[in-house]
């Protein structure tokens, strides 16, 4: 008999969420009778794989279950993995061989002008732009690129024909010299691809072991210098994040568990785990994205239970305080916002995704002494997963957010995790002794300043994510989680002036992508090029769409077929000859004249709202540069019901702390202290004041109020 047997409890059919961070791996479980729990280990780089399985231990225990028995019994195990981002990070990808169009072998080389700095900060740009400017390393050194005798017309026709011959020797060149990874961007594969299927035809004879990458299946749409980026990019975190999938995998099958892995992606939904073996790229940023998805799914649901017509005020800034970053993300009438490329460096590409962008401060950032401006520097380097911050005794001698926030008095040494880490008091205090020494700060002084500057930090960070897009932050409510989520964000909040602060499903929060996971749909996003000037002829778009949805519902993985799947449609329009393109959503049938003026109109009240009345310039035209379809279907149930017993009331604090609220001076101040498992629904806590639980820690500042409403979230006023 099974200890889930022994407990009486019905864990068949169980949906098992994994997000891998840079510090930990959380996992949320959700079994038969809709229970939620959370498990939380540390990350164990390179072999990510143990971490997986030692998390979903953690929370099988509070199931009454173990590890195994939980895997081999899951309806569903889905995945945010963070292996490609990391291999970025890190620097541990594969070499790839560039195969492209003959006279475009230093499209990688010219960049893009200016471009190049976008989403830099304007002391950044100054750096670059000036007297001290450089380009990145390449990502292709010229040795590894070889020029393709062929050409296609911008109108598909073959203009030189692909010589096999010559193509066959070249590869053949690379192969005897080592190369095992191949990236293939021809000029116009977007027109026509056939040369590019070609090539990779050739690269599998010669040779067969290699892993290839395709501008015609990464991105197919036009914009040579994005699209190539990102098949390079593709090609070189795919051999590393393949062999780990294929190794999870592998792992999962020899316990027990039956069915397929489903891997989030960038997109916002799960992908089988074959298509992101094959497209990696899709992965990059993925646990910060399932995070979103998860806020929006908690922030609907609430407004839609208070009022089923509150949809479209749901606007929503997320913070995501993690490890190693804070990531923030936003979400506009109910739905996630979205963008058409991405950075790595300052290499920009184009992938469809989910538009949460990240900065160096999480708990693991160090903070340090920086000689060259002669102040204190926190983040962008992180202490990682090994060894972690000083007060984690593994190793780690430079000081950490996380150790100031111990010498604060936020966290408590003794009921870290839970109680299953003990921290290190003295150990954090010598780290950040050392850090501030040089400027004559003692160890509480360097701390208050490192939680300040953090906090700063992420304030700017989400002031630019969202005034950038149109949003005054103030408007929104902000959803905070990760594991030091609800430490900072209620000064973060306040600082910004936002009056409502989320912590979702309270401890919850400390595994908040995990959920997003397992509540996220799966999800196919494909893209069609298309260049047309107005006037749009319905037929023609008529056309495309249905070539589209044809190729679509052709790649559908069996699950989403078996689950219905729906069909959202978007458009990527610009005034003629200018270059912010804009990504609107599209009507579903048959187009007619007045379904085009639709789209049109769509596209001028988006340019409007974005940069300004006047700002657009109809007289020029309009031009759509690409279609998209969005194929998503749930495959997993997750419901949030919400509590009808509302008893408000005041709970007890089981002590005080002596804590240093860096706003107010540097004298300790006795601060009540609170037990989250005696918070219910209605229970209220008023600042200043901490909160205990066992992932995370809620810590309020003077005169912020905190109430727990019907879903078990934390509504802090601030």
């Amino acid at each position: 008999m099974s200890a889930a047997q022994r407990s009486g409890t019905d864990h068949a059919g169980c949906v098992i969420g994994v997000d891998i961070g840079g510090t930990f791996t959380d996992c949320v479980a959700i079994d038969g009778n809709g229970r939620i729990v959370i498990g939380k280990a540390p990350s164990t780089p390179p072999d990510f794989h143990q971490g997986f399985i030692a998390a979903i231990d953690v929370a099988a225990r509070q199931l009454g279950s173990t590890g195994e028995e939980l895997i081999a019994g899951a309806r569903a195990i889905l995945h945010g993995c963070t292996v490609a981002t990391n291999a970025l990070v890190e620097n541990r990808t594969s070499t790839a061989t560039l195969l492209t169009t003959a006279g475009h072998a230093d499209t990688l080389y010219y960049m893009q002008g200016g471009r190049r700095l976008a989403g830099e900060n304007a002391r950044d740009i100054a750096h670059l732009a000036g007297p001290a400017h450089t380009k990145p390393a390449p990502l292709v050194a010229k040795s590894h690129i070889v020029e393709i005798d062929e050409r296609v017309g911008a109108d598909g026709a073959v203009v030189v024909a692909l010589d096999e011959d010559r193509a066959r020797a070249q590869i053949r060149e690379r192969v005897a010299a080592g190369a095992d990874t191949f990236a293939i961007a021809l000029l116009w594969s977007t027109a026509n691809d056939t040369h590019e299927r070609r090539l990779a035809e050739l690269v599998r004879e010669e040779a067969p072991e290699a892993f290839l990458s395709l501008s015609s299946d990464v991105v197919p749409r036009p914009g040579e210098y994005q699209r190539t980026v990102a098949t390079v990019i593709n090609a070189m975190i795919g051999p590393v994040t393949s062999a780990y999938l294929t190794r999870l995998g592998e792992r999962l099958r020899d316990i027990g568990y039956a069915g397929e892995l489903s891997v989030m992606s960038c997109t916002g939904g799960l992908i089988d785990v074959d298509r992101a073996r094959r497209l990696p790229l899709l992965t990059i940023g993925s646990g910060p994205v399932a995070g979103l998805i998860g806020a929006g799914k908690l922030a609907r649901t609430a407004a839609g239970d208070a009022d089923p017509g509150a949809l479209d005020a749901v606007n929503v800034l997320t913070g995501d305080m993690g490890g190693t970053t804070f990531d923030v993300g936003v979400i506009r009438r109910g739905e996630p916002v979205t963008r058409t490329e991405t950075r790595h460096g300052q290499f920009e590409y184009f992938v469809p995704t989910l538009d949460v962008r990240s900065v160096g401060a999480g708990g693991g950032s160090i903070v340090a002494f920086d000689a060259d401006t002669h102040s204190l520097r926190v983040g962008p380097r992180s202490a990682g997963a090994v060894p972690g911050p000083a007060a984690y005794l593994r190793g780690g001698t430079e000081a950490t957010v996380t150790d100031a926030d111990l010498l604060l008095g936020y966290l408590n040494p003794e009921n870290f995790l839970g109680g299953n880490l003990t921290l290190g008091v003295q150990a954090a205090r010598d780290a950040l002794e050392a850090a501030g020494g040089p400027l004559g700060f003692s160890a509480e002084e360097t701390a208050a300043a490192a939680a300040r500057i953090v906090d700063d930090q992420m304030a700017d960070a989400i002031r630019l994510s969202s005034i950038q897009q149109g949003y005054d932050p103030r408007s929104c409510v902000m959803y905070a989680y990760g594991g030091a989520g609800a430490v900072h964000c209620p000064q973060v909040a306040r600082s910004l002036g936002i009056s409502t602060l989320v912590i979702p499903l309270s401890d919850l929060a400390a595994g908040w992508s995990a959920f997003g996971v397992a509540a996220s749909e799966a999800q196919l996003v494909q893209d069609l090029p298309l260049l047309a000037a107005s006037p749009f002829d319905p037929e023609a778009l008529n056309d495309a769409w249905r070539e589209l949805e044809a190729t679509v519902r052709k790649s559908l993985p069996t699950s989403m077929l078996d689950a219905d799947p729906v069909f959202d449609r978007f458009v990527e329009m610009k005034y003629t000859l200018q270059v912010n393109e804009l990504r609107i959503p599209a009507p579903g049938g048959e187009y007619t004249t007045e379904t085009v003026q639709e789209l049109v109109d769509a596209f001028e009240a988006e340019y409007v709202r974005l940069y300004g009345q006047g700002s657009g310039y109809p007289l020029a035209g309009f031009m759509i540069t690409s279609l998209r379809i969005n194929a998503h279907a749930r495959i997993t149930e997750v419901h949030l019901p919400a509590s009808d017993a509302v008893a408000p009331h005041q709970v007890t604090p089981t002590g005080t702390r002596e804590v240093i609220w860096y706003e107010l001076g540097r004298n300790p101040v006795p601060t009540p202290i609170y037990d989250g498992a005696d918070l219910g629904v209605g229970s209220e806590v008023i600042g200043p004041a901490i909160v205990e639980f066992v992932d995370t820690t809620l810590v309020l500042r003077h005169d912020q109020r905190a109430i727990v409403d019907p879903y078990q979230s934390i509504v802090v006023r601030t």
